[in-house]
């Protein structure tokens, strides 16, 4: 076949997975999109083994595998995320690197099935170098779990309510396995094994999806009741946040909540930076008009505490001034006030300027806005940030999970977060791995606040509910993007965190989506895109812990090791491509008669 076939076969995975993507795309067609790629893959790999058998060199050499994965892979980044090039044409950097990323690891799947494994075992490592993969993708300074293949059902997620078990990586094998079904469905469709390979087909495709409608029928949510208010105040990211005033935009926020409050409100989320000053946090509450005017709003409201973001600032001892993201002040020599950091922070604030403000510090920054890749080992990338607003560079981080905890009347506490305010009055921090809080009663709610790109990691957010919230909060702000599927999409996700950890979530976004979460993923009372707008629900706190809240992603922690045994071995066959046939022909199998050159049974 001619290789300008196999590309247009390979390309049209990219416009299938684009257009099964969340929010515009036909979830269905997600278990068909990798068909053709896998099949270009399968009749090359034939192609190759047969001429490897034969002795002759391959006239389809494996850089074409990597030609054909790329182009698939390029289009799916580009019609699914092309929005991000409102911020930035840098985003051109962004499509290319992902998807020589993904055509990367779909080349050393097909590599190290061409010299080890064929049939039905291949594919096992298809699912394991994926696997792996996305779960490295999660975990370094080039993070992108956007396009997790999990995510496809984000819209949809009464389909896979076992991600309670499994989280997303689950609906990445699913997606995987269906795909693979199908491929072997349709190379025997007319062999006599045709109808127990479409039975398995079948199977594979609806007995996941019958299990999760089932479970989707019968779950009750559980928990305490909790009033919450979200705010949307709609301020433009690229005009008004620039132009108007703090205290303005503060008092817009405040009026928008004024008219939802009631006596039996408990929690007021606001989006990502929505108190737009740049503060000391040793300095709180005093040098922050913002924050002063709304402890003034909240003593009409002593039960409540308002979530609110913030950019915040903090010094570092001239000790670690060589740590990533600490920067320096010019024109001061004193070495306790020469360095700091930046960070995106959440606050949590109620009526008694005197009560501790802990705080919570982003976690997972997005690259090349928040962090800039490797910026530890080259420093001078740390200048070279996107200014989308607010506070950029590589910024302070938060290490691992962070709970709040709040009563109707006593302070706010924080587990493996921080606390504001004059360092001498502050409480001790709890790490967040404290069994709880102390003194923790009936009358205490106990919720995370996930920053914008934090809620895409599904990890992240069940180690927050792991380690004792049961509550999610997402503050966001993706007017950045416009009215674009990036909005969308990022709103759609927080759908699949509610399912995996069974918690209810209140998302607040600047321009919108915001809404209420339930703990099935149903979305209640979404607001339109660029209005100001303010709503009221009443959420179940969860105290239950999942199985995936609990353990993680066990699928992607253990597919990673293994995806780097087969890359190993791959490689020392190519080093030394002698020594698997002598293994072989010393150790052969008498179940499968003579040895077969390069292949396992």
């Amino acid at each position: 076949m001619k290789r300008v076939f196999l590309w247009l076969i390979s390309l049209s995975s990219g416009i299938l997975l684009w257009a099964a993507w969340p929010t515009g795309g036909f979830a269905p067609l997600i278990f068909i999109a990798l068909l053709p790629l896998l099949w270009v893959e399968d009749y090359v790999l034939e192609q190759q083994q047969q001429q490897d058998r034969q002795g002759r060199e391959s006239k389809s050499p494996r850089q074409f595998i990597f030609l054909y994965a790329f182009s698939a892979f390029l289009a799916w980044n580009v019609l699914a995320t092309w929005w991000i090039w409102h911020s930035t044409p840098a985003a051109v950097l962004a499509f290319v690197a992902n998807a020589a990323l993904m055509a990367g690891t779909f080349s050393l799947f097909h590599y190290t099935c061409r010299h080890f494994f064929k049939n039905g075992l291949r594919w096992i490592i298809l699912a394991v170098y994926w696997l792996g993969f996305e779960h490295f993708h999660h975990h370094w300074d080039l993070s992108w779990p956007w396009l997790t293949l999990g995510n496809a059902f984000a819209t949809v997620p009464s389909w896979v309510q076992w991600y309670e078990i499994t989280g997303p990586f689950g609906g990445s094998l699913w997606v995987l396995a269906c795909n693979v079904a199908l491929l072997e469905l349709f190379k025997r469709w007319k062999a006599p094994e045709r109808r127990r390979c479409a039975i398995l087909a079948a199977c594979i495709v609806f007995l996941p999806l019958a299990a999760s409608l089932v479970r989707h029928a019968t779950y009750r949510e559980k928990g305490r009741p909790v009033e919450v208010v979200v705010v949307q105040p709609n301020i433009d990211p690229y005009t008004e946040q620039f132009n108007l005033s703090p205290v303005s935009a503060t008092l817009r926020m405040l009026q928008l909540a004024q008219s939802r409050m009631t006596s039996q409100t408990r929690f007021i989320v606001t989006p990502e930076s929505m108190i737009q000053e740049y503060v000391w946090e040793e300095e709180l509450p005093y040098c922050s008009p913002s924050v002063r005017l709304i402890q003034s709003f909240l003593r009409d409201w002593p039960q409540a505490r308002m979530i609110a973001g913030i950019s915040s600032y903090t010094r570092v001892p001239a000790k670690d001034s060589a740590r990533t993201g600490v920067r320096r002040r010019a024109g001061l020599s004193h070495p306790d006030f020469r360095f700091y950091k930046a960070h995106n922070t959440i606050i949590a604030l109620g009526s008694d300027p005197r009560m501790p403000i802990p705080v919570h510090h982003k976690s997972r920054l997005t690259p090349g806005v928040e962090i800039m890749p490797f910026a530890g080992k080259l420093k001078f990338l740390e200048k070279m940030a996107i200014n989308l607003g607010g506070t950029v560079g590589t910024l302070g981080v938060e290490e691992g999970p962070h709970v709040f905890a709040c009563t109707a009347s006593g302070p706010c506490l924080v587990k493996g977060g921080s606390y504001a305010g004059n360092p001498a009055a502050r409480p001790a921090p709890l790490p967040a791995s404290a069994p709880d809080f102390p003194g923790k009663g009936d009358s205490c709610i106990a919720f995370s606040d996930i920053i914008c790109y934090e809620s895409v990691f599904s990890d992240y957010v069940a180690s927050c509910v792991n380690a004792g919230a049961e509550l999610l909060f997402v503050s966001t702000n993706d007017g950045w993007w416009k009215d674009t599927p990036g909005h969308r999409q990022h709103a759609a996700y927080a759908r699949l965190r509610a399912v995996e950890n069974r918690r209810a979530i209140a998302r607040s976004a600047n321009t919108g989506i915001s809404c209420f979460i339930d703990q099935k993923g149903k979305v209640w009372q979404a607001t339109g895109y660029w209005e100001p707008a303010c709503i009221r629900q009443t959420l179940l706190a969860n105290e239950e812990t999942t199985f995936y809240s609990k353990y993680g992603n066990i699928l992607g922690k253990c597919c990673l090791p293994l995806s780097l045994f087969f890359l190993l071995l791959t490689f020392v066959y190519r080093i030394f491509p002698n020594a698997w046939q002598e293994t072989r022909k010393r150790f052969p199998n008498p179940d499968s008669g003579p040895a077969k050159e390069n292949t396992l049974p």
